[in-house]
């Protein structure tokens, strides 16, 4: 059997009996690598020798090139001759500060695919092969990878909740070209691909033609020690998901005393893991020692580190990983009256006040059987009294006690009658306040 053909009847025979798709979405460029794995993948299934669900073609247009619309149009012509389904998805791209055009290109592109995918229960087939996985380890090799990305292109993963295969990672470039040549294939160049300022292009064309000159079968075993690090790692990432469960307690927390507890060795490799858990870009050997750092600082100097979109703060005994972007809260005072509904945007709840029931969150109360109410950004120094605590303090003070963190402490409200403070309003969470009346009324929250 045709190597390619060997490639995906050994890959879809295992893909297909445990994703069990309804669509197979190709994304489809237009060059030799695609346009091989599109005819290969619907001259088997229309042979019968490999039964496949419906297959759609995806053209991403970056609009990058001044050639992109003639490649989307020699793709739409591609699948018509082949009696496929074609997309054509157009995506802006705009690189961040300190990414590339490469890889701000990459990601939107994956992202459009599986945003596509997510319509049907899809499976997304790429082209990468061998050529693509020795240039993937020689990069990371460069940028002094460990493990995780010395493990390379995997020959399957998820990405945004969709399954992506790659059925051609086992075959060269040369055995794709030699498919394509004996099926008289056309395919498009990227002139961008023949530009050696970008670095996978100088692997490609100035490196690997004398690695694999002198050592031909590099590729291949270049692909086992990727194959290897990967196995590694996932052993490693078991070890630490099984100590991230004791040292976790809600999303986005880890114990300081439990890392601290851990060899230096074993503090990088559970904070690796916890933030690729929380999807956080992976920090550099740098960032990882700062981050270290933080382990050790006095409980009282909240240290804080950016990594991309999100910060790092430590509170006392936790490590916290929060959004970077989010703004400060501003709540606007508002006044109503019982058995009314008052919504609290940034916290995603209704508040509702009305008379004593079975399940409030909890009860306050209050002198008048009717009254007026305001719900407020109280000031920090505000003395208060939780009910059955002995003594006014500032709200402040209370926080501390109560290991509120600093930054959470602004996202409080507090709500008043016309006569004195009646409770503390937070997320999910209601405490009353010490206040004098024969009245009871129930507090209860309810999600916007």
């Amino acid at each position: 059997m045709d190597p390619v053909f060997s490639a995906l009847s050994t890959h879809f025979s295992t893909l297909i009996a445990r994703e069990q798709p309804d669509k197979l979405i190709v994304g489809l460029s237009g060059g030799l690598d695609s346009v091989v794995l599109l005819h290969s993948l619907m001259q088997l299934s229309r042979s019968g020798e490999l039964a496949v669900p419906p297959i759609e073609a995806v053209y991403v247009n970056h609009g990058l090139s001044a050639h992109a619309d003639d490649w989307q149009q020699f793709c739409a012509g591609l699948c018509k001759a082949l009696d496929v389904s074609f997309t054509a998805i157009a995506v802006e791209v705009t690189p961040r500060a300190r990414e590339s055009l490469e890889a701000c290109a990459r990601d939107r592109r994956y992202a459009a695919l599986c945003e596509h995918a997510k319509a049907a229960k899809s499976v997304i087939v790429t082209a990468h092969h061998q050529n693509d996985q020795l240039e993937t380890l020689l990069l990371q090799l460069k940028r002094g990878a460990g493990p995780k990305g010395l493990s390379g292109i995997p020959a399957f993963s998820v990405m945004y909740s969709v399954p992506v295969s790659r059925p051609l990672l086992p075959l060269s470039r040369a055995q794709i070209l030699a498919y394509a040549e004996q099926n008289g294939l056309r395919w498009i160049e990227d002139e961008s691909n023949s530009d050696e300022s970008f670095d996978r292009n100088f692997l490609r064309h100035s490196v690997l033609p004398s690695l694999l000159g002198r050592w031909p079968s590099f590729g291949q075993t270049a692909s086992r020690s990727a194959g290897l690090c990967a196995e590694q790692q996932g052993l490693l990432d078991e070890v630490c998901d099984e100590r991230l469960e004791r040292l976790c307690g809600k999303p986005g927390r880890i114990s300081v005393s439990g890392l601290n507890a851990a060899s230096p060795a074993w503090q990088r490799a559970l904070l690796r893991r916890w933030l690729e858990r929380n999807k956080v870009a992976m920090p550099g050997a740098k960032q990882l020692m700062q981050i270290q750092q933080m382990l050790t600082a006095r409980p009282d100097a909240q240290p804080h580190i950016v990594l991309g979109n999100t910060q790092l703060r430590r509170y006392q005994d936790t490590l916290y990983c929060l959004d970077k972007g989010q703004p400060p809260w501003c709540f606007n005072t508002v006044s109503f009256s019982t058995q009314e509904y008052i919504s609290i945007e940034p916290q995603q709840q209704q508040l509702m006040i009305g008379k004593r029931q079975e399940g409030a969150v909890c009860s306050v109360s209050m002198a008048a059987a009717e009254s007026h109410f305001s719900l407020s950004q109280p000031v920090l120094s505000l003395a208060v009294k939780p009910a059955g605590e002995a003594h006014h303090k500032p709200l402040k003070q209370w926080f501390k006690q109560w290991q509120v963190p600093p930054w959470e402490r602004s996202d409080w409200l507090l709500l008043s009658d016309t006569e004195q403070p009646l409770a503390l309003v937070g997320k999910g969470r209601i405490i009353a306040l010490s206040a004098t009346g024969q009245y009871q009324f129930s507090l209860q929250l309810y999600a916007l």
